[in-house]
């Protein structure tokens, strides 16, 4: 197969991942609306990737989705158990509370409209690595495939230890004002490198199907968002009159893990 073939294939699954999206979003808006709260989507979230890697592997069955769909699940179901581990017992995240706070009109219909179907659409986006993998049938691990699960276990091992880090910081009764210790001392916000580190690294092994580099429109999206957008920013802005947290930002490293500056 020639490598620049584009195998259209490709795009019927993109449409029927994005219809179950849309139908998995509509069915946690309904569960939201029960709890009455919104940051049930971040549940959302990680098992959304869940359902388009897995789905998938159903509608194209080779070795490269079989993988990606693994590495999708390991990822997607301990981000939503930690997710929910850190909601449970606690009221509704302040981070919704805010943007929903000026809200005209129907306060669900816009919830449904500006947060699920939202995240909905970028879910799709951020999973197009997934997507793209099914474009040519490769056998074989392929070097590609090596580095990025050698990658993908870097970014896992860092967003895992990084986020048990926070948590028992968390519940510890007379905790200093800033995390400071372990992972946290060579990042401000090593999860997200971490979280970055895997969906580049899935990226990186769909580059070896034709037309592979549409999939690092994906990775490249979500270091947008945690970059710019809903990541870094909420949580800087929020500490901005901390002079403890200034004092922290100006030695430590915002996203890859670097030594401290003195």
């Amino acid at each position: 197969m020639s490598v620049f073939c584009y195998n259209f294939g490709m795009t019927r699954i993109f449409l029927i991942n994005a219809v179950l999206i849309f139908v998995y979003m509509t069915a946690f808006f309904f569960a939201a609306k029960v709890r009455k709260r919104l940051d049930t989507v971040d549940i959302a979230w990680g098992l959304g990737f869940v359902v388009v890697a897995w789905a998938t592997l159903l509608q194209a069955p080779t070795f490269r989705t079989q993988l990606i769909a693994n590495l999708v699940l390991l990822w997607g179901a301990r981000l939503a158990y930690h997710i929910y581990s850190r909601h449970k017992g606690k009221p509704n995240d302040k981070r919704y509370d805010e943007l929903s706070k000026k809200w005209k009109g129907n306060f669900w219909l816009r919830a449904y409209t500006s947060i699920f179907l939202v995240q909905g659409g970028l879910l799709l986006v951020v999973s197009l690595p997934v997507v793209v993998a099914t474009n040519q049938e490769l056998s074989g691990w392929g070097w590609l495939s090596m580095v990025g699960v050698i990658i993908w276990s870097a970014g896992f091992v860092i967003e895992t230890v990084s986020d048990k880090q926070l948590s028992d910081f968390l519940k510890l009764k007379d905790r200093p004002k800033i995390m400071q210790t372990g992972l946290w001392e060579y990042s401000r916000h090593p999860n997200y490198f971490g979280e970055l580190l895997q969906w580049w690294a899935i990226g990186i092994i769909a580059l070896q199907v034709s037309y592979g580099w549409l999939g690092l429109i994906g990775p490249l999206t979500l270091s947008v968002l945690i970059i710019f957008v809903s990541g870094i920013p909420p949580t800087e802005r929020a500490r901005a009159n901390d002079p403890d947290y200034q004092a922290y930002k100006k030695k430590t490293s915002p996203l890859i893990l670097l030594p401290k500056r003195k």
